[in-house]
């Protein structure tokens, strides 16, 4: 005979988790069917899947621990093993296929077919194969005395930084830190001044992403340059009318470091929080991807007149440099003048060549040499730097002037690959005039509004289509994005559609059920 505080026992914890499941519910299907205009429905509902998302996980964190040899189990030690394996790894096994050689004592890197002399090597963070390398940049006040920055340095190591770092100090005596991102989700493969102090600015470099379409197409070759300088590479500058020679130096065994420190557990030591969260970093996803140039045929996408027009005028108050660093740090010749010879329209690139100099300040260097970056800039014309230089460098400009031009760019360009599309939609077309979308279905389920499935049916439609793929028919969903404010038109594989098609019919079912149940009651 069953012992009877066990079995009471036993019965509690169901009443319990019933009670549980039903307050979720409740809090799930109030934020499904929340009242609002779309952009408020769309938050609720990504709510209500972060929600969801949690909650699942923590009772499968429940049921984990009653059964340690589950698929999930297995799966997360298979994870957590993973992880081991890179921590044993040093960094010079790590990055063994991701150098490149820097030529003449710049950090150029060499290109393929040619013979310069070599001084350096770059380091470039999309090509670590198990992506989790990133470097944490001290760039510490250039101004200061030599021994200010050396005792800053050493301050850096000694209080901020834990033993297991591989650290390179830098041709300007600053420091470079490679760690771990071990999950961080950072904004931006380079984060540049993300924190900055009285004499420290502080970039970190990680790989968030790896390819320059953001589309999630796995068969894509074409990698963004993540590029940082690496240990032993020689620069020369010229200061002061004197050329010298500067050099990245290994401070500890960084080749053979293993085991390295997790970013996450630095920056809450430091108390700052950088990560975003899933939701922002799919709108910065969308967002970036209003930049985005180029076509399927790998050519450069041409800018329009407006456009075009737009950065020329917003080219003003810049000081520009003759070295060509990286867009973000500072606005050099050479990417101006790539920029002004990508404009399609003669008469608004000779403008934009005009103001160079008429409303900006060039440095020495960049006057000495204004003629050479002109004709390299000419043999490697790109329109879409302007909008980086902007972003970076005109910073209200861009954000009033040149994103809304973007946006209204990415979406001319998401209209004609939608009537492409719907030329070769089987058996209905989805039309984006009309405003129904899967938010709507559900909340009909959910309010009772269908007698039978054939009515739900009528209405996914609406919403839903397929085309012949090269393989297989791929499905697409018309879905409001809230960062653009427009219905679009989303590639789902079958299994995904079916996801998001069961809160309908889990809707639609429970609404039976309690109709049953009233009814039952009333008899």
């Amino acid at each position: 005979m069953a012992d009877a505080s066990l079995v009471n026992e036993s019965v509690n914890e169901q009443i319990i988790e019933q009670s549980i499941e039903e307050k979720r519910e409740k809090i799930l299907s109030d934020l499904c069917n929340a009242e609002g205009d779309q952009a408020t429905q769309a938050a609720k509902q990504q709510e209500a899947y972060r929600l969801e998302k949690q909650w699942k996980q923590e009772d499968q964190e429940k049921k984990d621990k009653a059964n340690p040899n589950s698929l999930d189990n297995i799966i997360e030690r298979y994870v957590i093993q993973n992880r081991a394996d890179i921590q044993t790894k040093s960094i010079s096994e790590r990055v063994k296929g991701a150098w490149i050689d820097t030529v003449n004592y710049t950090k150029i890197g060499q290109k393929a077919g040619e013979k310069k002399q070599v001084t350096g090597k770059l380091i470039d963070l999309t090509l670590v194969e198990d992506g989790d390398l990133c470097m944490i940049d001290f760039d510490i006040n250039k101004n200061l005395p030599k021994e200010k920055i050396d005792e800053i340095r050493q301050n850096i190591i000694d209080y901020m930084l834990p033993a297991n770092f591989g650290l390179v100090k830098t041709c300007h005596s600053g420091l470079h830190a490679y760690c771990n991102q071990n999950g961080y989700r950072l904004p931006n493969n380079r984060c540049i001044k993300c924190i900055v102090l009285d004499n420290i600015e502080i970039d970190i470099f990680a790989q968030m992403y790896k390819h320059k379409s953001f589309e999630d197409d796995h068969m894509q070759t074409d990698l963004v340059q993540n590029r940082v300088v690496g240990p032993n590479t020689s620069i020369r500058e010229t200061k002061n009318n004197v050329r010298e020679t500067l050099k990245y130096e290994t401070i500890n065994d960084w080749a053979n470091m293993t085991h390295l420190a997790n970013l996450r557990d630095i920056l809450e030591s430091w108390n700052v929080d950088i990560e975003i969260p899933y939701a922002e970093f799919e709108k910065l996803k969308i967002t970036r991807a209003f930049g985005q140039q180029t076509t399927n045929d790998g050519t450069i996408d041409k800018m329009d007149d407006e456009l075009a027009q737009a950065c020329v005028d917003g080219l003003k108050n810049l000081t520009i440099h003759n070295y060509p660093q990286p867009i973000a740090m500072e606005v050099s010749l050479l990417s101006v003048f790539s920029g002004i010879y990508g404009i399609a329209n003669e008469q608004i690139r000779g403008q934009g060549l005009e103001n160079v100099r008429k409303f900006n300040t060039l440095t020495p260097n960049a006057e000495k040499n204004y003629s050479q970056a002109l004709g390299q800039g000419e043999r490697k014309p790109n329109a879409w730097i302007l909008t980086k230089i902007l972003k970076y460098h005109n910073k209200e400009y861009y954000e009033q002037t040149i994103k809304p031009l973007l946006k209204k760019n990415y979406e001319a360009k998401k209209l004609v690959k939608q009537i492409h599309i719907n030329q070769t939609l089987k058996p209905n077309k989805i039309d984006l005039s009309d405003d129904f979308t899967l938010l709507h279905i559900q909340k009909k389920a959910a309010n009772g509004e269908y007698e039978n499935e054939e009515q739900i049916i009528m209405d996914l439609t609406r919403i839903i289509a397929y085309y012949a793929g090269e393989t297989e028919d791929v499905y697409m969903i018309k879905e409001f994005i809230a960062i653009c404010g427009t219905l679009v038109i989303h590639h789902k594989l079958e299994g995904t559609i079916y996801k998001q098609l069961e809160k309908v019919n889990i809707n639609f079912k429970k609404k039976k059920t309690d109709e049953k149940n009233d009814e039952t009651k009333e008899s």
